[in-house]
């Protein structure tokens, strides 16, 4: 790979190395060749630089299941001396290791790895987090086994319910709650019946910001009453210039200030302040001249516009964050009573414990029993401060020691600002450690796209292109006379260009093809854009068909909704479409069936659940019942529902199905809330056939399982599960389909990391909002961090014409938003392997789309399409799974549960009880001194039940057993093996247990030791499954089994 700076020594102690790696350059190579440079360095001994010393930290399980995959791939070559030319060139040489030095190091450290795979510190940095506040959770409150939940909404909700109930008994809460609904209303310009909604929405906005930077939320410091006492004090000075403007005062000027103060006479709202007070001196006509009274009256409404301004600015959104505070305290109260923390918590959480001294690096690496030395971390662009910060004092420490910091990013990718990211970490850690020996590598070779994709790219994000970009739509804004146009300083071009330093690339000498178009779609309207966007993608993709498979397809969108909408093209289209919405399980037409029946389950009498089951697939196909039938069956049933009010669905069915009802319905109906969910759904599987009649629903029926498992600890009915399957949301809500031939459609976020043939941005755009997005949400404020906490910051229009202070404020967001737009752009436009497509609509809302102005001229079109040998070649041999056969595990878990017979005799349980143990203790007596066996299980099971008042009766008739002639052939067995409390494993991996197992070379017997006959035969039964089980173990032998009865003291053969 190609680097600007030579490596004089491979490894430095310490060191601090950075790597700059543009899109397709092998971050994940470059990280996996340092790890394994590292453990296979000659300069360190194996005790010098193990495993447990080097911990590699990344963002998402993917990157770091492929950094593992890369690094156990690299030493299994190595060892094997299965290495390429190139890749011992670039790894072993180096290191000065010859193939069977490395060899022998590789094998040592595969084995090490096998043996202590848990001291493989190869992990998100979450995970990493989590390890070290589960060593030290006394520390900030939460015991040893505090558990982690992802979705913290449940939790904000019922704290904001809690918060809205005390509204009504607490004046000042109410009051809290008043002010918040009047900025909710006239600062954000929402509307509708439902504000608690949104109301939640800011809440868990606030929630996630304050969790990314790690800081509390504080108010600004002016209150209500300080903002009106200005705008009165504003009004009196108005009044008193009106009074004194001289003759040639212009005459708008004159007008509009009289028409504002007739208008207004206690408060106003700064958009009805004239635009004649933005200027420096009063309006009046050429020539005239302006008394100093005047002059000076109309300095000082200027400078109190400005002053109101700041305190509107900072002070606006106080009911927010009063709020947010006040429904914290019940968020923390409530999740200190579970014991639990949230993913998203997790940094903050973890820097208290540095923020406050609460931990040293030496007690913590005690905690976590591991020591590390060498950090490796990946996609560094994208980490945030906080998370710097409970990084930095081991980093420290470990440079300290001889260490070293490698991190690996690339700055023109950073596209998580929204959730802290920060990419002037990239040159902050290098001025902080300046002193461990820094050094900076390039990663210029692109090994993942064709030449003209790469050759495109380079001409968009050069220097010279982005410098003419800005000055383009700079002209075009000060040609609309936008007034917020922001305007770059060539102080603010040099960083823009020191962003993209690196974006050109070079690509390999076999990749000397590919295409690229681009393409403007102009239209005033949305919806004709829209129209045409849509006939031009179908189209397209028809004709890609002809040279690529559909799963080579990835479309890219910026949102969401985006991606529902073009699946929703696709699908309309008979397009095969992969995607959020496809892959969605609460879309899924079964999932839908199983919960519907799941409904009826818990509330009978739920007419609408129990229809949408009888009238689903699985039902149908399992029952031989068709649609059609049913939906006759619940047509004659119409005229009754309309007048009759207690006539349910169901118990119609129950008398006119019953053999059905019997043979589908009756056993859940009947054991519902008796049984775990997660086993009345694998019984419900099986008993409908559901896994081998819907082969192709699969994934979406053995995730919903996985739910069901994942959920039981807190949901373990089915009315909580379905409360908590209503709210699923994040990766939960989706089944990773992983080989259907059909278009990938995702957003530009989901897409990053990602590589695909064929690449298409159906609204390629440039969407510059300032201000932190979470989701679909977008705030009216800006979160601004600074060393006391948070603000939140508005930023209005009007107020950049009075407060030079704010408008630079808005200046340095909008830039800010600008590089953020224009490395997602980067992002979206280097995901192709071959062939890159891009639709740029006219606009992007209602602001003209100013990608326009990024591609160059003559740069629209690049290459020319071609058909490439196969993409995804048929050489991999696919195996056909049958779908897994689950027992019926409610007749299973009958076993878990006494008959009513047993629970009357409870005595008689007992006496069986002492019996067992007593005979557990006696194995083969053919061979040794019988009566000192017996006697010794004897005295052990009359300690064990000490006191039982029955025991010598059990003891008694002990005795008598093991004197009756009839069953001496149990105890005596000569020339055999006997084995008590035998356990045995079915074929679908059930546990079994028998009481006695006497194996002889031609017959294997089983005895099964009962207090009374059962009249049901289940012991009969029981006998028959042990024998079953044995036959394919003891092949060849005669399987035999008896049961022996207490109360009659005889043996019965099964």
């Amino acid at each position: 790979m190609a680097n600007r700076t030579a490596n004089v020594q491979l490894f430095l102690s310490p060191e601090l190395r950075v790597v700059e790696a543009s899109a397709g350059s092998g971050k994940t190579y470059a990280l996996a060749k340092r790890y394994v440079q590292l453990i296979l360095s000659p300069d360190g001994h194996a005790e010098q630089i193990p495993i447990r010393n080097i911990l590699a930290l990344t963002f998402t399980n993917k990157a770091a299941f492929e950094m593992k995959a890369r690094i156990l791939e690299f030493l299994k070559k190595i060892a094997l001396k299965q290495l390429s030319a190139d890749q011992q060139e670039d790894i072993l040489k180096p290191l000065g290791l010859d193939s069977d030095e490395a060899s022998g190091r590789a094998y040592a450290v595969m084995e090490g790895i096998i043996r202590h795979y848990n001291f493989f510190q190869v992990q998100t940095i979450d995970k990493f987090i989590n390890a070290l506040l589960s060593g030290c959770a006394f520390k900030i409150g939460l015991t040893a086994n505090f558990k982690i939940k992802t979705n913290a909404e449940e939790y904000l909700q019922y704290s904001l319910d809690e918060l809205i109930d005390q509204a009504a008994r607490d004046k000042a809460v109410l009051r809290v709650f008043e002010q918040f609904i009047h900025h909710y209303l006239y600062l954000e310009n929402r509307t509708g019946w439902f504000p608690k909604d949104d109301m939640l929405a800011i809440i868990t906005t606030l929630f996630e910001q304050a969790n990314a930077y790690g800081l509390d939320f504080v108010e600004g410091p002016s209150t209500p009453d300080d903002v009106i006492a200005s705008k009165h004090l504003i009004l009196d000075e108005m009044n008193k210039l009106r009074r004194a403007l001289p003759e040639g005062a212009h005459a708008g000027f004159v007008k509009s200030l009289g028409d504002f103060l007739q208008a207004h006479d206690t408060g106003f709202d700064i958009d009805g302040v004239s635009e004649y007070f933005t200027r420096e001196d009063v309006p009046v006509k050429k020539g005239a001249k302006v008394p100093a009274g005047v002059g000076k009256s109309w300095k000082k409404i200027r400078t109190h516009l400005k002053e109101l301004c700041t305190q509107e600015a900072y002070s606006l959104f106080n009911p927010y964050v009063q709020v947010f505070a006040l429904a914290m305290q019940g968020f923390f109260e409530l999740a200190a009573k579970d014991d639990c923390l949230f993913l998203n918590e997790l940094n903050k959480k973890a820097g208290l414990l540095f923020d406050k001294e609460r931990i040293t690096v030496e007690e913590l690496y005690y905690r976590l029993a591991a020591r590390f030395r060498h950090y490796l971390i990946d996609e560094f662009q994208d980490t945030s401060r906080l998370q710097w910060h409970n990084l930095e004092k081991m980093v420290e420490e470990g440079l300290s020691q001889g260490g070293t910091l490698f991190y690996v990013g690339d700055r023109k990718q950073a596209i998580y600002g929204f959730r802290g990211g920060d990419a002037g970490l990239f040159d902050d850690v290098k001025k902080t450690f300046a002193a461990f020996n820094v050094h900076t590598d390039w990663l210029t070779k692109n090994w993942r796209s064709q030449k003209a994709i790469v050759d495109f790219n380079n001409a968009v994000f050069s220097g010279e292109n982005l410098e003419r970009f800005i000055r383009d739509k700079e002209a075009h804004a000060m040609e609309a006379k936008k007034k917020t146009a922001v305007l770059f300083t060539g102080e603010d071009m040099a960083a823009l260009k020191n962003i993209f330093a690196g974006a050109q690339q070079t690509c390999k000498p076999e990749n000397k093809d590919g295409f690229v178009q681009m393409e403007c779609v102009d239209g005033d309207k949305k919806e004709d854009r829209d129209e045409a966007i849509r006939e031009k993608l179908i189209s397209l993709i028809r004709s890609l068909k002809e040279r690529f498979a559909y799963r080579d397809l990835a479309i890219l969108t910026r949102g969401n909704q985006e991606v529902k909408e073009v699946t929703q093209w696709l699908l309309e289209e008979g397009l095969p479409a992969e995607s959020e919405r496809t892959s969605d399980i609460t879309e899924n037409g079964l999932i839908r069936e199983l919960v519907a029946f799941l409904q009826f389950l818990d509330s009978p009498v739920d007419n609408l659940a129990f229809t949408a089951f009888i009238l689903g697939d699985i039902f149908a196909k399992a029952t031989g019942l068709s649609r059609e039938e049913m939906q006759r069956f619940i047509f004659s049933l119409r005229p009754r529902l309309v007048a009759e009010q207690d006539l349910y669905v169901y118990t119609e069915f129950r008398e006119r199905y019953a053999k059905i009802w019997d043979a589908f319905i009756h056993e859940f109906f009947s054991n519902a809330g008796l049984y775990p969910l997660y086993e009345l759904l694998i019984t419900m599987y099986g008993r409908y056939n559901v896994l081998a009649l819907f082969r192709e629903d699969q994934g979406f029926l053995m995730h919903f399982l996985e739910l069901a498992k994942k959920a039981e600890e807190e949901h373990t009915d089915i009315p909580s599960f379905l409360e908590y399957y209503e709210h699923l949301e994040g990766e939960d809500l989706y089944v990773h389909i992983t080989d259907s031939d059909a278009v990938r459609i995702m957003t530009v976020h989901k897409a990053k990391g990602l590589e695909f043939p064929v690449v298409i941005l159906p609204f390629l755009g440039m969407d510059i909002q300032i201000g932190a997005k979470s989701g679909e949400y977008q705030p009216a404020y800006i979160a601004r961090p600074h060393a006391d906490g948070m603000q939140l910051l508005r930023l209005k229009t009007k107020y950049l014409k009075f407060s030079p202070e704010l408008e630079e404020l808005y200046a340095q967001e909008y830039k800010k938003a600008l590089v953020d737009e224009l490395n997602t752009v980067y992002v979206a436009l280097t995901r192709a392997q071959y062939e890159l497509y891009g639709f740029i609509p006219k606009k992007v809302g209602n602001s003209l789309n100013c990608a326009r102005f990024l591609i160059p001229e003559g740069r629209f079109q690049c290459g020319g399409p071609k058909k490439y040998p196969a993409v995804h070649a048929d050489d991999k041999v696919i195996v056909a799974i049958s779908p897994a056969a689950y027992p019926d595990w409610i007749d299973y878990l009958k076993d878990e549960f006494c008959d009513a017979g047993e629970l009357k005799n409870r005595q008689q349980r007992r006496k069986g009880e002492m019996m067992h143990f007593a005979l557990e203790r006696i194995g083969n007596l053919s061979a040794v001194d019988k009566d000192r066996v017996i006697q010794a299980a004897l005295e052990e099971t009359e300690a064990h039940f000490t006191g039982a008042a029955d025991w010598p009766e059990c003891r008694k008739r002990l005795q008598q057993m093991l004197d009756q002639k009839e069953l001496q052939p149990f105890f005596s067995c000569a020339q055999a093996e006997v084995f008590t409390e035998k356990e045995m494993v079915n074929a679908v991996g059930h546990t079994k247990r028998c009481d006695r197992l006497i194996i002889r070379s031609d017959e294997v017997w089983i005895v099964d030791f009962k207090s009374t006959r059962d009249s049901a035969g289940r012991d009969r039964e029981q006998i028959r499954e042990y024998r079953e089980i044995l036959q394919d173990v003891y092949a060849g032998r005669t399987i035999r089994g008896f049961l022996v009865y207490f109360d009659e003291l005889k043996a019965e053969e099964v």
